[in-house]
């Protein structure tokens, strides 16, 4: 089977090598742009807008990204999601910044903060020093393949930042293997494809339905194919962003367990369970590592919650408070069992 080679779309500025990967043109002082309206609220929106529509009604909510480092500089997008300026990216366009530079619909700047992040899942939470209009959400429930959608972002550069380009959701529930910079492999899942046009410095920029709502962020697009994007759906998120905004933080509970859907460890002959999150790892001393917890495992509840998959595996976990103790279900060789881990 061939090998498709996915990349994260970011674009880097690495400035201690003395190279340019992507130059910013948009450096020089714009003016204000009055017509653009970027009073703080809730974006409202109609059912069944055109393109031209949507594109008018959601752009205000939409940011370009810089983030400053030793390394040097990256280039990304964002979304606000919340009154108080809270703002959605990828965890790899602002890593561990504390100099970060958002860019308004009205060509106006301002400082961000970033304030919470996972690695995992790779989505970062900016919260911006100066409010503006926000945007709603729709879970992957309301995702239909084949319905239109915008992506909104910042490709190449900052010269191109609030560029718009249309396209239809190709597929649910993609999960795919990615190679990290350090060389380790790690597994995107439950991602939204679409062929939506994205670019370098597109990342953390939102995929948005013609209802005007966000439903994914996009992080990913093939290396060598057209027109196959991937975003992370927004319902990844919602929990930890419920949970971050009243306290401006969020400490989440660890629990040490590395899984994928088990319906690919199904297809891969790993289990006989198609539902469920299929243990594949489990960190040494964590929770997890000092419970009857195994490799192998198929996770079917935590608590009170059914999990068919890792994106309901997450939302579990966010829920949890530090310190909780949690009741799994799993499936071991055809048999139920159920697991106490002490976080």
């Amino acid at each position: 089977m061939k090998k498709i080679v996915i990349f994260f779309i970011f674009v880097a500025i690495i400035f201690s090598s003395g190279i340019i990967i992507s130059s910013c043109f948009g450096a020089n002082i714009e003016e204000r742009d009055l017509s653009v309206d970027m009073t703080p609220r809730l974006i409202s929106t109609r059912d069944n807008m055109n393109a031209t529509e949507v594109s008018d009604a959601v752009k205000s909510a939409v940011v370009g990204i810089s983030a400053s480092s030793v390394r040097g500089t990256s280039v990304g997008s964002g979304v606000a999601i919340a009154l108080g300026g809270y703002i959605l990216t990828n965890q790899h366009v602002v890593g561990s910044s504390n100099d970060i530079t958002v860019y308004f619909a009205d060509k106006t700047k301002g400082s961000a903060k970033l304030i919470w992040s996972d690695f995992g899942i790779d989505i970062a939470i900016l919260k911006s020093a100066i409010d503006m209009p926000y945007l709603e959400t729709a879970p992957l429930s309301e995702v239909r393949v084949g319905e239109d959608v915008l992506a909104i972002g910042t490709p190449l550069s900052l010269q191109f930042k609030h560029s718009v380009t249309k396209g239809i959701v190709s597929a649910l529930n993609r999960a795919l293997e990615v190679e990290n910079s350090n060389g380790t492999i790690s597994y995107m899942q439950n991602l939204i494809q679409h062929d939506a046009s994205i670019n370098s410095g597109n990342s953390g920029g939102p995929l948005i339905n013609f209802d005007g709502k966000v439903i994914g962020i996009n992080a990913l697009k093939a290396a060598d194919a057209e027109g196959i994007g991937f975003a992370i759906p927004i319902e990844t998120a919602t929990v930890a962003i419920e949970k971050v905004i009243p306290n401006n933080s969020f400490q989440q509970t660890y629990v040490g367990v590395m899984a994928y859907d088990a319906e690919l460890a199904y297809f891969n002959d790993e289990t006989d369970a198609s539902m469920g999150a299929y243990v594949m790892d489990i960190a040494l001393n964590s929770p997890a590592f000092n419970s009857q917890l195994q490799s192998g495992d198929v996770i079917t509840r935590i608590n009170l919650l059914k999990i068919n998959n890792t994106l309901d595996l997450r939302k579990a976990i966010y829920i949890l408070n530090v310190g909780d103790e949690i009741e799994i279900d799993v499936i071991r060789r055809g048999e139920i069992k159920t697991i106490r881990i002490a976080t």
